[in-house]
C-alpha cells in the first residue's frame, strides 16, 4: 500500500493573502515579502501532521506512507525563484490591479478584466491561489526523487 499525505503550503507567500491581509508593518512580513503568522500557521499544521505521519509509518511498517512536503519546497522556490527558472515568485501571473502581486479579488483571472502574463512558466504563482504548472511540475519531481518527500515516492 501507498499513501502520500502531503502538507500545506507556505500560504503567507500567496498573491490572495499578501493582498487581503497586506499591512503597513514591515515586522509583519518574512525577509522574503511573505506574511509571517499565515506561514506560522501552515508551519505548525505540517509539524503536527509530520508527527502522526510518522507514527502512522511506526504503526504500519509493511504500507509505505510518505510525507510530501510541499512547505519547504515551495517556499525554497519563494526564497530563490531564479534557481527554479522563475523570474516571478509573489506576483500572480494571471490577475487584474497590478500592484505589487496582481492580485485583486473581484477580478481574479478568468474575469473581466484580467488577463495573463505572457510567459506563464516564468511564475510561480499561477492566479494568487495556485501554483502555475511549471512550479508544480517541479513539486512532483522533487516529491518522487525524495528532495520533498520523507521516504522518496521512487525509492
Amino acid at each position: 500500500m501507498y499513501v502520500v499525505v502531503p502538507g500545506v503550503l507556505p500560504v503567507g507567500c500567496f498573491p490572495i493573502y499578501l493582498t487581503l491581509y497586506q499591512t503597513s508593518n514591515a515586522g509583519d512580513y518574512d525577509q522574503y515579502g511573505c506574511l509571517k503568522r499565515f506561514n506560522a500557521l501552515s508551519a505548525n499544521h505540517n509539524s503536527l501532521l509530520q508527527s502522526k505521519v510518522s507514527s502512522l509509518q511506526s504503526k504500519y511498517p509493511s504500507a509505505r506512507i510518505m510525507y510530501a512536503d510541499f512547505y519547504s519546497h515551495v517556499y525554497d522556490m519563494v526564497k530563490s525563484p531564479g534557481s527554479y527558472g522563475f523570474s516571478t515568485n509573489l506576483m500572480a501571473c494571471c490577475g487584474a490591479g497590478g500592484g505589487k502581486y496582481n492580485y485583486q479579488n473581484s477580478a481574479r483571472c478568468g474575469m473581466s478584466g484580467a488577463y495573463a502574463c505572457s510567459n506563464p512558466s516564468s511564475s510561480l504563482s499561477w492566479d494568487g491561489i495556485h501554483l502555475t504548472e511549471a512550479a508544480y511540475k517541479k513539486i512532483a519531481d522533487g516529491w518522487i526523487s525524495g528532495a520533498y518527500c520523507h521516504p522518496a515516492i521512487s525509492s
